[in-house]
């Protein structure tokens, strides 16, 4: 069962089409992954283990009878609980919408659906995206696949954790200041993070509308390309969506990236990293460069100040979204979210302007960066996933001291709305730590507006090359005598 519950969504497509593997038999075996696992990993907030297994037959009726709606019919999708499904709730790791429904589905779901996917379930995160442990005071905290005595990243940590576990061939997060690409860095999967408005996030609930985009996360660089290729594109609907023409994302995958040229930045990415990381890393970059890369330094100034002012951007959208809720229900949202929200409310004008001219500043830079170089490399987070919290989560948690460390090195792209992509490139060693094997090490590959397919080549060569994305988890790992 585990070969099938870790394939990836191109091999089990294929297996599908065959006839060696029918929808039901897939979608049987993740709710029995699900159900085995959660009790550790707590992962989901909603699973649609009926619905899902009422698709899984049609989807194999459909198949047979020759209506083949493409690579994701039939296959088991979850998506992060702040992505609306007609007619079921949408919590957003939040107590105020735990009895809502939304009635219409997200612009992505729609595509999903249309795309003959499965959706699994909704999966737990941090309160209303706002933190990076996933440790939710109304939800509970999800656990690191790797090592349950640490955090999976955040927010969109339950969907990184069910990827990781073998709880759905992919998942659905979304990116405000890395919420994809720390929990694929620290629980070990890809996860792209898309030039901002090339998914439409129309039917996801908001953080901060300057800063928000949504991406596919999934166990291989070539699962991540078929996803993009059904969630790309217009939409009306969305006011930030740009219509531009959507490429091909898996053509072209395997085509050589020599002579590539990538930037390693001077400033900011590279600082104070744990030894480990700096070990995982610099092996990652020479790998890339024996593929025929050709590595350069670069300049980057604006880096450290653009880092700063994104949280400002942050703070100041999500306090404005949440304000009315906020002074009639203060006491209803946990402790470390009320207070970057109530810092956010205390920002000024002049503090947000200030913010987008240095965001001006940075885009221009980058834009001359990326004359010079295809893409920038770096880790994607500095530090191998910290330990969870040992006290009650309804009195706060550590996240807004883990923040800036976990952030380091994402945020700067949300900023400007670059993509990036983190990929698995090793395992740290840690002292203290339950998982034998090490805790996983991400390598972010950046580059200019609207290159995903490039980044998704590089980041495919790079897979290829070396060993990490066939490492598993240990199924015993979820055993609750552990």
């Amino acid at each position: 069962m585990d070969d099938m519950l870790h394939g990836s969504i191109a091999q089990l497509a294929a297996q599908i089409r065959k006839g060696e593997l029918s929808p039901v038999e897939l979608i049987e075996a993740t709710l029995q992954a699900i159900d085995q696992c959660e009790p550790q990993l707590n992962a989901f907030i909603t699973v649609f283990g009926e619905e899902s297994l009422e698709g899984a037959s049609r989807a194999e009726a459909e198949i047979r009878n020759g209506k083949d709606l493409g690579p994701l019919h039939g296959i088991p999708i979850a998506l992060k609980d702040i992505i609306y499904v007609e007619g079921t709730r949408s919590t957003a790791g939040s107590n105020f919408f735990s009895e809502e429904s939304p009635q219409f589905n997200a612009a992505l779901v729609s595509k999903l659906k249309s795309a003959g996917a499965i959706i699994i379930g909704k999966t737990n995160l941090h309160e209303f995206a706002f933190g990076v442990t996933t440790e939710n005071p109304h939800f509970g905290a999800t656990t690191n696949p790797w090592d349950p005595s640490r955090v999976p990243g955040g927010s969109s940590g339950g969907s990184a954790a069910a990827v990781v576990a073998g709880c759905c061939a992919g998942a659905l997060g979304s990116d405000t200041g890395g919420s994809i690409r720390i929990p694929a860095a620290v629980c070990g999967h890809v996860g792209l993070k898309p030039t901002y408005g090339r998914i439409s996030v129309y039917g996801v609930l908001e953080l901060a509308q300057s800063l928000d985009s949504v991406g596919p996360m999934c166990r291989y660089v070539h699962d991540v390309a078929l996803m993009m290729n059904t969630l790309a594109g217009y939409d009306f609907r969305d006011v930030h969506s740009e219509n531009r023409p959507v490429p091909d994302y898996t053509e072209g995958l395997n085509q050589p990236i020599r002579g590539r040229r990538a930037g390693v930045p001077k400033q900011h990415f590279f600082d104070n990293l744990h030894p480990e990381v700096e070990r995982t890393v610099g092996d990652a970059i020479k790998v890339l460069e024996g593929l025929g890369v050709e590595i350069v330094e670069l300049d980057l100034p604006s880096v450290v100040a653009g880092h700063e002012v994104t949280l400002t951007l942050l703070m100041a959208e999500a306090g404005q979204f949440h304000q009315q809720r906020l002074a009639k229900h203060r006491e209803d949202y946990g402790v470390d979210v009320r207070e970057l929200l109530e810092k956010g409310l205390s920002l000024s004008a002049s503090d947000y302007i200030k913010a987008v001219r240095v965001r001006e500043i940075a885009r221009r830079e980058f834009a001359g960066t990326f004359e010079g170089v295809d893409c920038i490399l770096s880790p994607t987070v500095p530090i191998p996933a910290p330990l969870r919290s040992t006290h009650d989560l309804s009195g706060g948690s550590e996240s807004n001291h883990i923040r800036p460390r976990l952030t380091q090195n994402t945020r700067l792209f949300n900023l400007i709305g670059l993509p990036s992509i983190s990929v698995p490139c090793g395992f740290a060693q840690v002292e203290n730590s339950d998982s034998k094997e090490g805790l996983p090490v991400g390598l972010q590959i950046a580059g200019p507006w609207w290159s995903e397919k490039m980044l998704l080549q590089v980041a495919h060569a790079y897979e290829r090359a070396t060993p990490w994305h066939t490492r598993n988890v240990r199924r015993e790992t979820f055993s609750m005598d552990n």
